[in-house]
């Protein structure tokens, strides 16, 4: 069974304008820490976007994906940082 931090990891993940998570937060789960994401009354994320499209489009669909997978709880989609395509 997965934990609600490893299911909204891997939705993030999933998404192709997220370069990967950013550890200024974390979850702390048995054996190891899912960094990017805190689940509690609400779920905070920390993400690390490529450049590719504007952040006010991808964020949104961020959002939607944590819901589904997390809940009803509030959703806060940190861009910690941004990865410059070559």
């Amino acid at each position: 069974m997965t934990d609600v931090a490893e299911d909204v990891e891997a939705a993030l993940l999933a998404h192709p304008e997220v370069a990967r998570l950013d550890g200024a937060i974390a979850s702390y789960l048995p054996g190891r820490r899912v960094l990017g994401v805190r689940v509690g009354t609400r779920v905070e994320v920390a993400v690390v976007l490529r450049t590719g499209r504007p952040i006010g489009e991808v964020v949104p669909e961020l959002r939607s994906r944590v819901a589904r997978v997390a809940g009803a709880a509030p959703v806060d989609v940190v861009v910690a940082d941004l990865e410059w395509e070559s």
